[in-house]
């Protein structure tokens, strides 16, 4: 079982192979469009990576409404159990 800790850093550097924004400089409360400059193809493939690292299956709704790290970390915990 993955611990939180390690399943919050994989999330960040998830986040940081496709913003090329260092894992470290990724905060909860920063916004996956805004801050972080994802655009819905970005999105897609930020998706496509959790499901495959974490072995999940996201509804695109419940996706969608992600706004921000602290969002994602939170639907990757609700994912694992």
């Amino acid at each position: 079982m993955i611990t939180p800790q390690a399943q919050e850093d994989r999330v960040r550097q998830i986040l940081s192979d496709l913003t090329n924004v260092p894992p470290a400089d990724i905060r909860a409360g920063d916004r996956l469009r805004e801050d972080l400059g994802l655009d819905s193809v970005g999105s897609m493939e930020l998706l496509s990576m959790l499901a495959e690292e974490f072995d999940i299956d996201v509804e695109m709704e419940e996706a969608a409404a992600v706004a921000d790290v602290a969002g994602l970390m939170a639907l990757a915990r609700r994912h694992l159990g």
